[in-house]
């Protein structure tokens, strides 16, 4: 009967710690307004940026990262913007992708090491509402803000922000998590476009390594939700702030920022240059790894013997049929190498499309978007900070 009864209470003993677990655990930790956050989800949150190598004290950057999500989550109630499952799955898509891996993939990783799928999900949801949410909020300051500076503002309703971008992603290994930051930190600095793919090549394990980090085109708006902010504050050769992947840290370099709306065939000049060289192998992998935009070919034309470079500015309409096709494929500040005559090969590389002959180094179009851009990014901060200092934030 006694060792019954001790039995008993042992039972109960484990039953009521159990409890006393659960509730700490589930119990509120932070209460932001009438928003509560659960220790529960901070323990899940920093043990994600854990996982993921995320820079700064995890439990601290997670609480702060959750305090923020419920402000946004709210501001975006306000303007009446909600999550779109499929938007959100599209990003975890291209977040799991970053790692060569599908969503069921990485949730089954997260779930080994104790992270919830439901912890990714809301991590990656609050990005694609937080972004339209200031949108809505600040279009007419970011409108005001183009007229103020007497920009002309030639965009259209078709028209789309595209980036030209360089990438690096910098493994991080157990152990090694200082050593990695401390890398990033340094790439951070480089404001050199040549110097950053440079390093790109040396350090990078993305694909894109091999290219110098060099990203084509991409439409602002397909960028996945975590990185358009990043993006979006940039002016042309910033580097971004650093960005937490399975398995490494991403960093991003703005080499150029145009409107797809900017319709070719309807330019009336074409801005290009003619490299000619001795047919080298080993000239052909330097172009491709040190020329990013015009001006370099001038600065590499320097460092190779017998070639001859020519920039010309001519109407659309008076090239050759094979011409015009070839230059037609090519974005502003990419070339293609061809044979020239069996010794010798051509670059070919445009330089800009204008309707003007007297070509301008910056496209209007372009600087309102990127002002536009930084500006939206700034703003979107600062609504943030408000929003934290008006915020009733408790600590349980």
């Amino acid at each position: 009967m006694k060792f019954r009864n001790a039995t008993l209470i042992f039972v109960a003993i484990i039953f009521f710690a159990n409890f006393l677990y659960a509730k700490d655990t589930f119990g509120p930790a932070i209460q932001v307004d009438d928003m509560l956050i659960t220790q529960y989800e901070i323990d899940q949150r920093a043990l994600f940026f854990e996982l993921l190598k995320f820079p700064g004290n995890h439990k601290k950057e997670a609480e702060k990262s959750l305090i923020n999500d419920r402000l946004k989550l709210r501001a975006a109630e306000k303007f009446g913007v909600e999550a779109n499952p499929a938007a959100v799955k599209i990003e975890m898509e291209m977040f799991a992708q970053r790692g060569n891996l599908t969503i069921d993939q990485f949730a089954k990783r997260l779930k080994k090491a104790g992270v919830d799928r439901i912890t990714w999900e809301n991590f990656m949801q609050v990005p694609t509402v937080w972004l339209e949410t200031v949108s809505r909020k600040f279009a007419s300051e970011i409108a005001s803000t183009i007229a103020n500076n007497d920009l002309v503002n030639h965009s259209t309703s078709k028209s789309a922000i595209q980036v030209l971008l360089t990438e690096i992603i910098i493994p991080v290994q157990v152990g090694f998590e200082e050593e990695a930051n401390q890398r990033i930190d340094s790439l951070r600095r480089t404001k050199s476009l040549k110097k950053f793919s440079e390093a790109a090549s040396k350090y990078s394990v993305a694909p894109t390594r091999d290219v110098g980090g060099r990203v084509k085109w991409q439409n602002l708006s397909n960028l996945p939700a975590v990185v358009k902010p990043l993006i979006a504050g940039l002016s042309k050769g910033e580097v971004s702030e650093p960005l937490p992947i399975p398995g490494g840290i991403a960093i991003f370099q703005l080499r150029d920022i145009r409107e797809s709306g900017h319709n070719q065939s309807n330019s009336k000049f074409i801005n290009y240059i003619e490299f000619l060289f001795k047919k080298s192998n080993k000239i052909n992998d330097a172009l491709i790894s040190n020329v990013l935009m015009c001006e370099d070919l001038y600065t590499f034309s320097n460092s190779v013997q017998q070639t001859k470079i020519i920039r010309k500015n001519v109407k659309e309409n008076l090239l050759s049929k094979e011409l015009e096709n070839i230059l037609s494929e090519l974005d502003e500040n990419e070339f293609i190498i061809l044979d020239n005559d069996g010794f010798s090969s051509k670059v070919l590389m445009v330089c800009g499309r204008t309707e003007k002959e007297n070509l301008s180094k910056s496209d209007i179009s372009d600087i309102n978007r990127m002002f536009a851009n930084k500006r939206l990014f700034d703003l979107a901060n600062s609504y943030l900070e408000n929003l934290r200092q008006e915020a009733r934030i408790v600590f349980k």
